[in-house]
This record gives structure tokens, C-alpha cells and sequence, in this order.
């Protein structure tokens, strides 16, 4: 990996990438470059930072989240993110017809619904539609797990992973729900989830960090010969 003067009008804060090498960014750095590419993919800041987050966090544990991040962002990107919602009725939370939800809109909703008798509670299961690229969701279910007390486990057509909070768990269900778009059912039981150890940071490929920062930079405004003009000072610094 060779880097380059951090040049301002790129918008980013991630090294520059030639050669096709990939790179290894640390949780903040991945916050940051992922909210930006959602935000410039269409979504508002608010779920845009909860996108960063989900990112930031697989990232923590050892999954390339930014990777996955962006296999969604390119799959809906030029969709109203408001289709890609769930519309919420208890037991049963429902993707728009043809569609499938956005796992960090999904992820959002649950977690604002926690504990709500429209959510999953302990004892009980939830059936949601199709749900693009899945694994987008576990960083939510930990988040609301620690907070209810709760333990889950998901199930797909072909496939079930049971999370428990432990990084073993953990990893074995992003392997099982890496690509996929599947309807899921929610199951949560009484139980302390674990907390999953810090993983090795995965090295992010040179290509996801160029398609995310594409997209970061539509949140930015192109300079202007009126932008140039206003720039600096208009009064001497000499005394």
C-alpha cells in the first residue's frame, strides 16, 4: 500500500490506495467513511449514522463490515429509502410488496421498539420479511440484547444461527448469512448474552474503500469559482 498527502478536497479520511491493495482501518475511521457513503447513497444522516455504526462494529469483531455495507448500499441506492422500512404490526413486520427491507432501517426499528408489545420480547418470536443482506442486522440484536437481557436466534429458509453475544457464535453466523436476502424469523429466550471479544481487524480491499468513498463524496459541495474567490482572509496578517 503506498498513502499520499491527505488532499482536502477528497472529502475522506482514509488513505490513499494504489495498486490494489487493500487496507486495514480502525473502527473510527470505518464510522466515519461509512456514514458518509450512506448519506451519499440517499440516506438521512440520522440512519446514515446508524449505518456507520453497524459497520464500525462487525468491523470491531473481526467481520468486514464496510464490505457488506456497501454490497447493500449498490443494491439500493436510487430507492426511496422510505420503501425499504418496515411496516410494523405485532408478530409480523412486513417488507413492502417486492421489496426488501434495509437491514439498518430494520436494526433502527427494533431498536426503538424494544421491549414494546409491537417488538420481540423474551418468550416470544417475530417474523420479518425479506431483509437484504442480514448480517447488516446482528450489531442492533447485540445492542438490544444487552439491553433486554435477552438471547436470539434467527432462522431463514436453508439455515439458523443461534446469538449468544460470544465471538464464536458470532462469526459462525456471519458466515451463514453473508449475502444473503431472506424473509427471517426472530426468536428471543431469557438469558445473559455474552460479550464477544475484540476480533482481528479485516483488511478492506482497495476497491470497497474507492466505491465508499464515491459515494462520501456526493455529501460534499464541488468548488466554484465564487467558493475560491471567498477563500482565506481579505485583510493583511502583517503587523
Amino acid at each position: 500500500m503506498t498513502t499520499a498527502p491527505h488532499d482536502q478536497t477528497r472529502g475522506d479520511s482514509t488513505p490513499y490506495i494504489e495498486d490494489g491493495a487493500s487496507a486495514f482501518l480502525s473502527r473510527n475511521e470505518v464510522a466515519s467513511l461509512c456514514m458518509k457513503a450512506a448519506r451519499g447513497a440517499g440516506m438521512s444522516w440520522g440512519l446514515a449514522e446508524e449505518a456507520g455504526f453497524a459497520a464500525a462494529w462487525l468491523v470491531q469483531h473481526g467481520i468486514n463490515g464496510p464490505s457488506h455495507l456497501y454490497a447493500h448500499l449498490d443494491q439500493a441506492q436510487g430507492r426511496p429509502w422510505s420503501d425499504l422500512c418496515p411496516t410494523v404490526t405485532p408478530g409480523a413486520w412486513q417488507a413492502p410488496v417486492g421489496r426488501a427491507l434495509c437491514p439498518i432501517a430494520l436494526g433502527t426499528t427494533l431498536c426503538d421498539y424494544a421491549g414494546l408489545p409491537e417488538s420481540i420480547q423474551a418468550g416470544s418470536s417475530l417474523k420479518i420479511g425479506k431483509v437484504d443482506h442480514p448480517i447488516l442486522l446482528i450489531p442492533f440484536l447485540a445492542v438490544i440484547a444487552a439491553s433486554q437481557n435477552i438471547l436470539f436466534d434467527i432462522a431463514w429458509a436453508g439455515g439458523a444461527a443461534h446469538l449468544d453475544g460470544g465471538s464464536e457464535a458470532l462469526l459462525k453466523a456471519a458466515a451463514a448469512l453473508d449475502g444473503q436476502q431472506v424473509a427471517i424469523t426472530l426468536t428471543a429466550s431469557f438469558g445473559n448474552p455474552q460479550v464477544a471479544s475484540a476480533g482481528k481487524l479485516p483488511s478492506i480491499s482497495a476497491d470497497v474503500i474507492s466505491a465508499l468513498n464515491t459515494l462520501a463524496m456526493r455529501t460534499t459541495v464541488p468548488s466554484s469559482e465564487s467558493s475560491r474567490a471567498g477563500a482565506g482572509s481579505t485583510t493583511s496578517d502583517n503587523d
